[in-house]
């Protein structure tokens, strides 16, 4: 079970279902209280056209605990003579902020935020239930 609400912060139940149901399709050790989620296209990294890579990390208290979501992060090569990826959007729930790199830091709460958070997760939600991207991998954090 993915938490849907972040203090003022509201995941639509489909996007936590979507998630929860990527979570049942790997294995998670009992005693795992960090994950992260890495969804990826390698035709991204080759022609920079398609998917941008996203990753999501997850935590609960113990093994009893539903899992919350701590971050969520799309990446992207910033220029055409980028050689690395860099952060493209960022919405950190917990502390309720989004990061752009034209924009800079912003209050995830103000309204024209949490729109684009709304719009960008409608959007991966879609990406990830018609199995878009090509590579997924969940790995614990220690």
């Amino acid at each position: 079970m993915i938490i849907s609400d972040y203090q003022g912060v509201q995941l639509p139940i489909s996007f936590c279902k979507t998630i929860s149901n990527l979570l049942r399709h790997h294995v998670v050790p009992d005693d795992a209280q960090r994950l992260v989620f890495n969804f990826r296209d390698p035709t991204y990294y080759r022609t920079r056209v398609g998917l941008h890579p996203v990753e999501i990390q997850l935590s609960r208290d113990n093994e009893q605990s539903p899992w919350s979501l701590v971050f969520i992060a799309s990446f992207s090569y910033q220029s055409d003579s980028a050689q690395s990826l860099d952060v493209e959007l960022y919405f950190h729930l917990r502390n309720h902020w989004c990061y752009q790199p034209d924009a800079g830091t912003a209050d995830l709460l103000q309204p024209a935020v949490l729109e684009l958070f709304n719009t960008w997760c409608t959007a991966l939600e879609r990406h990830l239930n018609r199995r878009a991207f090509s590579d997924i991998q969940l790995s614990q954090i220690r």
